[in-house]
């Protein structure tokens, strides 16, 4: 909502109305406090901790996830690595631990809370909607943990639909066209639904399956970014028909907008030398792309748009 404003969290909340030229502090502290050191699987004080060098984890408990609402300004929502979900609608003033609203997440107990907030999805459309996804895998749970609350955290309903069993979430896309298009990246691949997480299928066709680290969808052009965990960035192009699909209704046939083409010339000179030639990557045919969907010819997966490829933009 302002560009000039910068959130960064420790422990603490931090907030920056400049920049980052000077910041304000919550003074409380949003983690449970957890000192790994003392405990066995990171070693006892004084010695030299194991897990923590292989895993990333961090010695002392550490916020993971800062997001505020895109729909409503001063919504800001905080996730810990050691099982706090926080909400503040207030710029970050005074916040609520709303973790123990959720019911039907992972139960984890004692001083040595590993359940992280892998991920807090805002929705684009309502201020007091947002998704959380929960990793447990360091307490060998790896079930899949999505959620949604349409009341700033008070009540969870579960919307991880027919995910995989094994396979925690890592990354949470909502659309901002179709609220409906939630995207799921998890350890083991991409995932998408068409009906806000009652039913998901796999979005991979093309890629390996292999843990998604984050998705971004494109604002201007409508492409699915995809950063997995040593496998490149993958991008789908036009994701816009999903962002239609709702127009299907009981027509045997659609076609869906067009994206602006653009009409490209290409340089044609070679006298010049062009070094970086060789670490460019492949680009889609210049033209226009008309993608639509056929009834019959889409049984067996009624919701996968068929593309007529490129098309003179004449």
């Amino acid at each position: 909502h302002d560009p000039s404003t910068i959130y960064y969290g420790a422990q603490f909340f931090f907030k920056s109305t400049d920049r980052g030229d000077t910041w304000w502090m919550n003074a409380n502290d949003l983690t449970n406090n957890v000192d790994r050191f003392a405990h066995p699987i990171m070693g006892v004080k004084g010695e030299a901790p194991m897990a923590s060098k292989h895993d990333g984890y961090a010695n002392n408990s550490n916020i993971t996830i800062i997001r505020e609402s895109p729909a409503r300004r001063g919504v800001i929502w905080v996730g810990t690595d050691d099982g706090n979900l926080h909400v503040s609608t207030d710029g970050g003033l005074t916040f609520t631990n709303v973790i123990g609203n959720i019911e039907g997440g992972p139960s984890v107990t004692g001083p040595m809370n590993q359940l992280q907030v892998s991920r807090v999805e805002p929705s684009n459309f309502d201020g007091a909607t947002a998704y959380v996804a929960l990793d447990n895998h360091r307490n060998n749970d790896w079930k899949p943990y999505l959620f949604r609350t349409t009341d700033h955290g008070k009540t969870w309903t579960s919307v991880s639909g027919n995910l995989p069993a094994k396979g925690h979430i890592n990354a949470v896309e909502e659309d901002y066209v179709n609220p409906d298009l939630i995207f799921v990246g998890t350890e083991f691949g991409l995932f998408v639904t068409l009906d806000g997480g009652k039913t998901f299928k796999p979005f991979s066709t093309g890629m390996p399956s292999v843990r998604i680290d984050d998705l971004l969808i494109h604002p201007r052009d409508g492409d699915l970014i995809v950063g997995t965990h040593g496998r490149s960035i993958w991008i789908a192009d036009d994701i816009t028909p999903l962002q239609q699909i709702g127009r299907l209704g009981t027509n045997a046939a659609v076609a869906f907008d067009t994206r602006p083409a653009i009409k490209w010339k290409n340089d044609t000179m070679q006298a010049r030398s062009v070094p970086q030639k060789d670490f460019r990557g492949q680009n889609p045919q210049g033209g226009a792309t008309i993608s639509y969907w056929s009834r019959e010819a889409d049984e067996e997966f009624p919701f996968a748009p068929r593309s007529s490829g490129p098309t003179s933009t004449a």
